[in-house]
């Protein structure tokens, strides 16, 4: 009897450690790759994050500044070549030209008074010379024109845009409309300039082929700050909308927001969302300021928004602004979560 007691006794540890052997060595190599594998991922965003706190600064190349009127911060030995340097020329279409000695240089203005800078583009010493759409001042009797509603329009939008050139049309027909082409077929063009051709009404075909790839995502919208720094060479104010917008006020309305804007500079819509959580984490970073600070702070819907063209804005706005959106890391984080 006790001889089969013990053979049970025996049987049963044997099993159990045959269990433990097998089962065991399983759960440890597992805890063992786990380990390894985490370890792994720690060092590569450790190492990511290394190189990222690097680079993080909003330096862009200075041709863009000079493209996009940013020419007082250019250094000193810049600015004396910008006249000679300007990088590019404007499309125009439906206008009247005449041909008008201005600033020392023959140029070609509209009955918009539209100035046409007719440059080469300089890249480096082993490119072409070639011709792109460049920096182009909105004239008016020698001075900016007030005030300007600004859109643009891409492939497959041209009819969103004649609709919107409608209701511009008839809602305030004695303001300006400016209608950046940022991608439009041959046929949609045509199409839009029938509708966009008085001289309040201008269809400008701009190249953005000049900057950064990502600047064409329309994911990301990097385009939307250049189209209004380029309005604000042009015009001392701009109401930007997107071409699906319809607006429904009066002149009284437009009138008062134009003085609340004269006030403050930018003046936008607030939306219900935070901004810090739409922003990733290290954007923040990009403009050295704390995510923390922005958790009760509400989004502006950039869809309308007005802008002054003043020093401030400049400055504090649309400069750090676009250097984020020429920078990919800036307006693209590492390991942003895409919807």
């Amino acid at each position: 009897m006790r001889t089969k007691h013990f053979v049970l006794v025996l049987c049963c540890i044997a099993a159990s450690t045959l269990l433990f052997i097998i089962f065991g060595t399983s759960e440890s190599n597992d805890s063992f790759k786990n380990i390894v594998s985490h370890t792994h991922q720690q060092i590569n965003k450790f190492q990511e994050n290394l190189r990222v706190s690097e680079e993080k600064k909003l330096e862009i190349d200075e041709k863009y500044l000079s493209i996009l009127g940013f020419t007082s911060y250019l250094p000193n030995n810049t600015k004396k070549n910008v006249d000679e340097t300007v990088y590019f020329k404007y499309d125009a279409h439906n206008t009247n030209e005449k041909t008008q000695t201005y600033m020392g240089h023959s140029m070609k203005m509209n009955n918009m008074q539209y100035l046409h800078y007719h440059i080469q583009n300089v890249d480096n010493a082993q490119s072409t010379q070639s011709q792109v759409h460049a920096t182009s001042a909105h004239v008016f009797n020698g001075t900016k024109v007030n005030f300007t509603i600004v859109t643009y329009v891409q492939e497959g939008q041209a009819p969103s845009a004649i609709l919107l050139s409608q209701n511009i049309a008839l809602k305030f027909p004695n303001e300006y409309l400016i209608i950046y082409d940022l991608g439009l077929s041959e046929e949609d063009l045509k199409a839009l300039s029938a509708y966009c051709n008085n001289s309040r009404c201008l269809v400008i075909s701009y190249d953005l082929s000049i900057f950064p790839s990502h600047v064409t995502d329309q994911r990301m919208h990097a385009y939307r700050s250049i189209v209004i720094k380029d309005a604000l060479m042009r015009s001392k104010s701009i109401l930007f909308a997107e071409n699906y917008i319809r607006i429904r006020g009066t002149n009284r309305d437009l009138n008062e927001l134009r003085k609340k804007l004269h006030a403050v500079g930018v003046l936008g819509w607030n939306t219900p969302t935070a901004v810090s959580t739409r922003t990733h984490p290290k954007m923040f970073d990009y403009f050295q300021t704390d995510a923390d600070d922005y958790f009760f702070l509400k989004m502006v819907d950039l869809d309308t928004v007005l802008f002054e063209d003043t020093d401030f804005v400049a400055e504090k706005i649309l400069l750090p602004w676009i250097k984020c959106a020429l920078t990919l890391e800036c307006l693209d984080p590492i390991e942003l979560t895409r919807e």
